[in-house]
């Protein structure tokens, strides 16, 4: 018997209809579900389409799993991550952090059921256990599902003398009634909850959630808000720019959301990862925790937010579009500290706040540069505020596409996702279609902006800005395509083959190998008509060409996909 139909499934059923023609339009119904719900699981990180889309697995052997995210210390892992690098031992990362698994399934059916719960059981009993090889696996689950994995049981294995935190979080996600759901599916997820902390060491937390039709809209209608009210103390102000003493609770109240939670989004132009218990973390948690030590504010730099407006009333601060883009340890560690209890003498104690009230970018990079020099910080890390990547940014705009150099910003500004492309996509496609490497774009997602040599290969001044913004749309064009029925793709062709059809789109258009991102302006001048058939024919020959590569040796299509003799195998076969 069909569930009745509510007002909240209703909502919630018009509002996916309307994400899924703006977002992933090509993609089914079914598929275009589980990135929804997805990304209402993981709303808090505030992931772009790209991160979600990388996490998809359900496509045929996928043991009841639709997606898997990895998170280390509040980053999403990849194979590109620095944490898996050779040259990395486990005493250069932080201890006791923070090592989160999510898995996410998700049916468009509303209803939860018994045998979803159990096929998640089965699977998860058997990917987690670190004595089972994945390898031995690969005949019952399909390789999207085992490599996501893998980044996990990587992650765990590499960290376990670190003593992480590990958090399991599984989300069921349908258009259902929680209120109403069977009590044998509540047997069934504590069922599966135990046999989840059974394969843990003690300590280990694990969470199973069912979100319904009321659970989906409630997440899909929260809001990051970046118009926030500021307590303090005393003030100086010049200008448009303010200098004030805040009590320590009243800036953890600024950072924190109802729920006790750290606002992530208020530090998506912060240049900086948050490092940790690391010597300078550690002597700020130290002077927090002693009563006999100075004011906190004598010994720390404090903090820099921007915002478009700051306006004062009584002794708070009104801020209008806040960005923290100074003092992410500071306040790191002020949350680790305070979370536990905001208590005086700790919360009464002062924090030097610096207030930038503009709305211009170019001011906006250079106080993100300034206030991120008085420490060392990589220069990969301030890439963002570079003069090409402004340009960029502007030439994108005036056409009519975003380039979200700023995380987040144009996400948050409520414009088209289909034509908003981020720094880290962008090097991709260039590496992919201007250097022909979709093998480096592949497999070095995150490297890319870190190596000097390999960022002014990509991003040099002296290529055209319009070759930006074509590779930006040519690579858009052949992810929606590869999501199209017409495809007929697997979720392994999606995830790993879009850079190698990219590159294989410019051979045909350029009528040969591309070395430099500047040949691609005679492709973009050509003006040539992307259409689905075009892409189809450039997606056969590859399929071929793949499947006659991986015949001829001992690998997989992952790792295929991100090796360069794979790519020279194509362009030989190719005759380029």
């Amino acid at each position: 018997m069909p569930a009745p139909q509510t007002n909240a499934r209703t909502l919630l059923t018009r509002i996916f209809e309307s994400w899924h023609q703006e977002n992933v339009p090509q993609s089914s119904g079914d598929t275009a579900f589980e990135i929804f719900a997805s990304e209402l699981s993981l709303r808090p990180y505030g992931l772009g389409l790209e991160n979600i889309q990388d996490g998809i697995v359900g496509s045929g052997q996928d043991g009841g799993i639709d997606s898997i995210f990895t998170f280390w210390d509040d980053n999403l892992l990849d194979e590109d991550s620095d944490l898996f690098s050779e040259h990395r031992r486990p005493s250069d990362f932080s201890q006791e952090r923070l090592l989160e698994l999510w898995v996410i399934q998700a049916k468009r059916s509303a209803s939860f059921e018994e045998a979803a719960l159990d096929k998640l059981e089965n699977t998860l009993r058997r990917i987690l256990d670190l004595n089972q090889d994945l390898d031995g696996l690969r005949g019952l689950y399909n390789e999207s599902l085992l490599s996501r994995v893998d980044l996990f049981r990587r992650a765990w294995e590499k960290l376990l003398v670190r003593r992480p935190k590990i958090s399991v979080n599984i989300v069921y996600a349908t258009p259902g009634d929680v209120q109403g759901v069977a009590p044998q599916v509540l047997v069934k997820k504590g069922m599966l909850r135990q046999a989840l902390l059974d394969l843990f060491p003690p300590g280990a937390a694990v969470q199973c959630d069912l979100l319904g039709d009321r659970e989906l809209l409630a997440r899909y209608n929260e809001k990051p808000s970046y118009a926030l009210p500021m307590k303090f103390q005393e003030n100086a102000t010049s200008g448009n720019s303010h200098v004030a003493l805040v009590r320590l609770a009243d800036y953890f109240d600024l950072i924190t959301d109802e729920h006790g939670k750290l606002r992530r989004y208020l530090f998506d132009w912060n240049v900086r990862d948050y490092q940790g218990p690391v010597t300078v973390n550690q002597e700020i948690r130290r002077t927090l925790e002693n009563p006999d030590s100075p004011e906190f504010w004598w010994l720390n730099n404090g903090v820099t937010i921007i915002c478009s407006d700051a306006t004062t009333g009584g002794k708070t601060y009104t801020l209008t579009d806040i960005q923290i883009v100074n003092g992410l340890q500071t306040s790191h560690t002020i949350y680790e500290v305070l979370r536990g209890g905001r208590e005086a003498p700790i919360g009464d104690r002062m924090l030097l706040v610096r207030i930038i009230s503009t709305t211009d970018r170019k001011t906006r990079d250079q106080v993100i540069r300034a206030t991120n020099r008085q420490t060392p910080v990589n220069d990969a890390s301030l890439r963002a505020t570079d003069e090409i990547q402004r340009n960029i940014e502007d030439y994108f705009f005036v056409n009519g596409w975003y380039y979200d150099r700023r995380k987040n910003f144009y996400k948050n500004e409520g414009k088209d996702p289909a034509k908003i492309i981020g720094i880290p996509l962008l090097g991709q496609a260039l590496t992919a279609m201007g250097l022909c490497r979709p093998d480096k774009a592949r497999g070095k997602p995150s490297s890319l902006l870190k190596n000097d040599d390999d960022y002014l290969q990509v991003f040099n001044p002296k290529v055209d800005l319009s070759v930006f913004l074509w590779a930006a749309q040519t690579q858009r064009k052949v992810d929606v395509f590869l999501h199209s029925e017409l495809a007929n793709a697997t979720q392994g062709e999606r995830n790993n083959l879009k850079f190698h059809l990219s590159m294989l789109v410019v051979v045909e258009l350029a009528g040969g190998t591309i070395y430099d991102p500047q040949q691609l302006k005679g492709v973009v001048g050509a003006d040539a008509q992307l259409d689905p058939q075009f892409l189809e024919k450039r997606l056969d020959v590859l399929k071929e060409l793949t499947r006659s590569y991986l015949q001829s040796g001992n690998t997989t299509l992952e790792k295929a996909a991100k090796s360069q003799q794979f790519t020279n195998f194509i362009l030989g076969r190719l005759g380029t």
